[in-house]
């Protein structure tokens, strides 16, 4: 298992807790400091925050508030930047009695870095940016193009990173006198080629990355289908598309177009993926005889070093998956958690117990 794939699962079981916590009124704080942020500036803004607070009607509230942006500033304290994923901070009042109050502070390095600085006071703590992360998991690429312009971007959850904007010099379809009809159709061709070959040479950069698991591709005209059939992409680039979409727009804003259209594809690619795992495992378990399933026999063929892939279901208890990753971690193995939402997930839950190993070899 990649080590973001067990933060990804430990970050779900943080968030499971955290969500689980209720205020007593709005007295739960979370902060979200980013990437390399200027400590010093946040704070100053907590400690703002904390003169505001004593403005707070609610006795009780506004202790627990102002004890709570306190634990924050003693553990910013000394910090000059944060690492390169950023942090976030949560803390308040987790005691159901207003006479015995428990500031309780959470901090985690999330998986992925934190594209956003926010501080919020509330009566649950504010998980949205770290949900987020629970849903990225591939990056795709992404390119919304016609004749006079084009965007390249990254997609990874619902965050889009924008590699590149490019304008052409694609001629207008009306053209000045003194020229043929036809030269001018020649240039414009011309001018269109020139500009499909430098962005070609964009996407063919960025998206040949073998983190990059797929491309969907949009614009406003056919130019897009054009593109793709063309001589422009690598053939190990070109392989990776698997969506064309219409959007309205060719900018940034057609980028995020094709995020909004293109849930379902990668829906369907994500579960694909789980079924192919799954219809491989209940392969080597019904013919192959490479394959182990049941706690006991699987943790015994993890301890010889003989599973290839150790399968555990996202239904199975914390503590189990916990106790099996750090065993298959200490023998080099990989690790998938295999979803409860599809069918085959389903079926590898209830048929198999929810535990699995693809075997390297048999006894």
């Amino acid at each position: 298992m990649p080590e973001s794939s067990k933060e990804m699962h430990q970050l779900k079981k943080e968030l499971k807790y955290l969500k689980s916590i209720r205020g007593q009124g709005t007295e739960l704080i979370s902060v979200y400091i980013p990437p390399n942020a200027n400590v010093n500036e946040i704070s100053a803004r907590l400690r703002s925050e904390y003169g505001q607070a004593a403005n707070i009607k609610s006795k009780s509230t506004r202790k627990n508030v102002q004890a709570a942006i306190d634990r924050i500033l003693q553990v910013l304290k000394g910090v000059h930047k944060t690492g390169d994923k950023g942090v976030a901070i949560f803390c308040g009042n987790v005691s159901s009695r207003n006479d015995q109050p428990d500031i309780k502070l959470i901090t985690l390095i999330p998986p992925k870095p934190i594209n956003v600085q926010i501080y919020r006071c509330d009566s649950s703590f504010y998980t949205k940016p770290l949900e987020d992360m629970l849903g990225a998991k591939e990056i795709y690429g992404a390119f919304a193009m016609d004749r006079r312009e084009a965007t390249i971007a990254l997609i990874e959850g619902k965050h889009l990173n924008i590699i590149r904007h490019m304008t052409s010099n694609v001629p207008g379809k009306h053209h000045k006198g003194g020229q043929s009809a036809m030269r001018f159709t020649r240039l414009i061709e011309e001018a269109a080629v020139d500009f499909y070959k430098k962005v070609a040479e964009v996407i063919n950069e960025a998206f040949s990355d073998p983190k990059v698991k797929a491309i969907i591709a949009g614009g406003s005209g056919p130019t897009k289908y054009g593109f793709i059939d063309g001589p422009y992409l690598r053939p190990e680039v070109k392989k990776k598309i698997v969506g064309v979409v219409d959007t309205g727009y060719t900018d940034e804003f057609g980028i995020k177009e094709i995020l909004d259209k293109s849930g379902e594809i990668i829906e369907e690619m994500e579960t694909a993926k789980e079924k192919k795992l799954v219809d491989r495992f209940i392969k080597e378990a019904s013919v192959g005889n490479l394959a182990a399933y049941g706690e006991k026999e699987v943790r015994e063929a993890l301890e010889r070093g003989q599973v290839e892939l150790l399968m555990l279901s996202e239904g199975l208890d914390d503590e189990k998956i916990d106790e099996l990753e750090s065993i298959a971690e200490e023998m080099g193995t990989k690790v998938e958690i295999i979803s409860t939402s599809t069918n085959g997930g389903q079926q590898f839950l209830k048929g198999f117990g929810g535990i699995g190993a693809i075997l390297r070899y048999r006894n």
